[in-house]
């Protein structure tokens, strides 16, 4: 099997929600993954592991989708959507690109990339050809217009979610902040607006390494941040250490 075919086959097993299975069936028994350098596992039976513990607290799988991906020599690319329901009841959306690296058709290492996105390659004839008509086109439009004044150009009417900084909260890293954004929290108002129960699964579901954060005064800080109460907040935090009262 060609590299494209080995992950295409791996990933349509993925969106199946058959992600242990194809993870055993693709990994190398030394391979290793990491969502950045302190949150790392170094052999397929720990992976496995994390995978089960993980798996064990999901209710349903709702949506799992892959975007795009890219091959390359011996990495490969994968931009999946993934949204979940844990027992508790509370929704876990990624967004995350894999990024795996192969060797003698198994996979050495996988990287978890959260929030980044990747394009699908095109081949390059139809590439080419559809840039070829493009430019016919506007050509032909050219053209045909007469020539008009330059008006400023309208505003789009989609605007951009807010997005807040959410490591000004109290025990909030930038780590953590990217599993909240992934999740869907991007902003002051939707952190207040969110049980601290619900954050907290979203760390459980991250690996050990976060379970030992307490989001309980997260929701009011975000609160307090969102409606600009600066001196409050500071006072606040005054009181916390690492986010805990």
């Amino acid at each position: 099997m060609t590299l494209k075919q080995l992950v295409d086959a791996l990933d349509a097993q993925v969106v199946k929600g058959d992600i242990i299975t194809a993870f055993d069936k693709y990994a190398d028994d030394s391979c290793v993954t990491l969502s950045s350098p302190t949150d790392k596992t170094h052999s397929k039976a720990q992976k496995m592991e994390t995978l089960q513990w993980f798996f064990n607290n999901i209710a349903a799988a709702n949506r799992i989708e892959r975007i795009a991906s890219k091959v390359g020599k011996d990495v490969t690319d994968s931009q999946f959507v993934f949204d979940f329901t844990d027992y508790a009841g509370n929704r876990l959306v990624f967004n995350e690109v894999i990024r795996r690296t192969w060797k003698a058709g198994k996979i050495v290492e996988e990287q978890y990339l959260m929030n980044q996105v990747i394009e699908s390659e095109k081949p390059a004839a139809a590439e080419a050809s559809a840039k070829k008509t493009t430019a016919k086109k506007a050509g032909a439009k050219k053209s045909a217009e007469p020539a008009a004044d330059k008006k400023p150009a309208a505003k789009s009417a989609k605007t951009t979610a807010k997005v807040d900084d959410l490591v000004l909260i109290e025990g909030i890293g930038p780590k953590i902040a990217e599993l909240l954004n992934a999740a869907g929290i991007t902003s002051f108002a939707t952190l207040a607006g969110t049980k601290p129960a619900a954050i907290k699964a979203i760390l459980e579901a991250a690996g050990k390494r976060y379970q030992m954060h307490d989001p309980a005064t997260w929701p009011k800080q975000a609160a307090l941040a969102r409606d600009g109460k600066t001196a409050e907040l500071a006072k606040l935090q005054d009181q916390l250490k690492a986010g805990r009262k």
